[in-house]
Parts: C-alpha cells; structure tokens; sequence
C-alpha cells in the first residue's frame, strides 16, 4: 500500500468537537494528528459537513478542516491553513 500522508501522524485519542455551525456540534475522538491533518473517529459520519471547525485540547485553539475521505464511523481530513 502506497503511503499517501506527507507528514508523520501522531495517536492522540483525545476527546474533540466538531462545530457543524454556531448552534451544531458533534462529540468526536481525535484517533491520530500531524502537521497537515487529522483522523477522527465518530458514531455517524455522514452528519459531518466537507468543512467544519475542530476544537480538541490536543490542538491549539480550533482548526478549519476538509475532509479527504470518509468512512462509516472514521474522517481523514486536511487542516485549510493559509499559507504564508
């Protein structure tokens, strides 16, 4: 299997929160993270919009993320950090 990831990831298992918008939000478990992004694992995916804002403590303030695959109970997604 090709390694598609360009970062290395670190396990976390740290509890995280996934804002749908100002009045959503989903409990989630931050699985893995690295520099570039992060997996997440929660009951019902499909809830989860293709961008959404993270906070976890594992993380410093919140992230702005995409997803880049989805499985039943599983999200990859990439962190939408401007570049400087």
């Amino acid at each position: 299997m090709n390694e598609r990831r360009f970062d290395e990831r670190r396990r976390r298992d740290e509890a995280g929160l996934i804002a749908i918008d100002e009045h959503t939000t989903l409990p989630c478990i931050v699985y893995d993270i690295s520099a570039s992004g992060v997996r997440l694992t929660l009951p019902e995916t499909a809830l989860v919009p293709e961008t959404f804002i993270l906070h976890s403590a594992c993380i410093e303030g919140i992230e702005v993320c995409r997803v880049v695959w989805r499985g039943d109970e599983t999200i990859g997604a990439t962190f939408n950090r401007a570049s400087a």
